[in-house]
């Protein structure tokens, strides 16, 4: 996690509105995002969460949503992120949540000035709890923990960006396997291969790969046919490889 920052906390807003039986009993608590980032950050998040709270039969419910942006304030591109957010609500329950961005299949990296927005639908949450006789004070922090630039250097530990390499390494195993089936054999090999479920023995992380690449490429061929979904695999690779020319990864 690197070195964190004291956490300042700021109460922005605090309302109490009726509950579903008229009663007064829902606080609903707005609060800023803190950033606890170490000095020389690339990115910048900034936001906020909006907590509400209702006792239900002696339980404490804590439901939360927010709006966060992480802007990239340095002069490189990004091609990978990796920042921690870290929600407590004010019953005392912490979630803690990695966000993982991965910018070297894209056409584009995380360039300058350019920010993830993560809405509300995305980060979202529910948690039951017993009943507290003190409240917490809930805060909501995110902490940019790494990342790698366009030109090969890096910010942070790349510990914490292991779980994503094994993803990109995965992908482009599968990847370039889609565009050789094709080049070699034609259509009918490259629809064999996008329908077979990627071999966990051959590619780690293969439940994420299949996820984030190969059911989006499936949808592609079902949706507008085989010759888009091999342009989206072409696509892929041309922007991958683009840029690990200059990244030498």
């Amino acid at each position: 996690m690197r070195v964190r920052h004291i956490v300042v906390l700021i109460l922005l807003a605090v309302n109490r509105t009726a509950g579903a039986t008229g009663e007064e009993n829902e606080l609903v608590v707005t609060i800023p995002v803190v950033d606890t980032s170490a000095a020389g950050t690339p990115v910048k998040s900034t936001g906020t969460v909006r907590f509400s709270e209702d006792p239900e039969k002696g339980r404490g419910v804590c439901s939360f949503e927010c709006e966060i942006q992480s802007t990239n304030i340095s002069q490189q591109p990004i091609l990978l992120l990796v920042i921690r957010q870290e929600v407590r609500c004010p019953n005392g329950r912490i979630v803690r949540r990695l966000i993982e961005y991965e910018h070297l299949f894209e056409p584009e990296p995380l360039d300058p000035r350019k920010a993830e927005v993560e809405p509300a639908e995305h980060c979202q949450g529910r948690r039951t709890e017993p009943a507290l006789s003190r409240a917490d004070t809930p805060s909501a922090e995110t902490t940019t923990l790494y990342a790698e630039f366009r030109d090969g250097t890096t910010f942070g530990d790349k510990k914490y960006a292991l779980h994503l390499r094994q993803i990109r390494k995965g992908a482009l195993k599968v990847l370039r396997k889609l565009e050789e089936a094709y080049a070699t054999y034609g259509e009918r090999q490259f629809l064999e291969e996008l329908f077979r479920p990627p071999d966990p023995r051959e590619i780690r992380e293969a439940s994420a790969v299949n996820d984030l690449f190969i059911q989006p490429l499936r949808r592609v061929q079902e949706e507008h046919g085989t010759a888009e979904a091999i342009r989206a695999v072409q696509q892929k690779l041309s922007n991958a490889e683009e840029k690990l020319a200059v990244v030498g990864k």
